[in-house]
Order: C-alpha cells, then structure tokens, then sequence
C-alpha cells in the first residue's frame, strides 16, 4: 500500500492550482456521479487531486461550505478490491462509498472514514 494522491477541495480548480508550486498538469473530467469537476496534477512523484463540486448534491460540496477549500483526503493504490475488507478492519476504518467507478482514474475506488474522522479513498 503505497500513497498515490492528496485530494483537495476547491471553489475553482485553474486559481488554486495556479497557487500551487510545482504542479504540471496531467487530466481533466467531468464526473457526474460525483457532480463534479476532477483534475490530476503530478508533484514530482505523487499527486494531487483537485476537486470543483458543480453544486449541492456534489458529495464533497458540504465539505466546501463547512471547511471551505483545502485537503479533502488521501489516496492508497496497491490494495486489491478482495483485501479492503482486512485493510479497513486492521484500521477500523468504516467504508462510506464505494467501490464506484472513478473518471478521472478510470478505476474503481472506495472511500473510508478513520476512527479520527480523516477520510481515505483506495484506488483498487
């Protein structure tokens, strides 16, 4: 299990990553499951994610409004789909959705919630 993003949530994804050192752009994708705008930047040797939710039913637009803009989660690759299970057991972790397809990774993900209240997505 290695680290493979950070995501952030963001009211406009050009100005914040314009704010960002370093990043060099990677993709863009509108995701309507999540409701919304996803873009991928490379920082050296990881990732960072930037989310625009597009409205009220986008799932991290409560996020935006209580927290404002800022982290949103990390992401774990190199977990199959059949070993989450024991993963978010060892951590007590509580899965919150998924596993859904992602656009932007053209994978499935899941996310989960610490004990601690951090949330964490897997790309399986």
């Amino acid at each position: 299990m290695r680290l493979h993003h950070v995501g952030y949530v963001v009211r406009d994804i050009d100005a914040y990553a314009r704010g960002f050192p370093g990043l060099e752009f990677e993709k863009a994708v509108d995701d309507p499951l999540q409701h919304a705008r996803l873009a991928l930047y490379s920082a050296g040797s990881a990732y960072i994610e930037l989310i625009q939710p597009e409205g009220p039913d986008a799932f991290t637009w409560a996020h935006l409004e209580r927290a404002g803009e800022g982290m949103h989660h990390v992401c774990y690759e190199g977990v199959a789909e059949r070993d989450v299970e024991a993963v978010l057991s060892r951590y007590r972790m509580l899965k919150v959705r998924g596993p859904m397809h992602a656009p932007l990774f053209d994978r499935p993900v899941l996310f989960a919630v610490t004990r601690k209240k951090a949330i964490v997505e897997f790309l399986l």
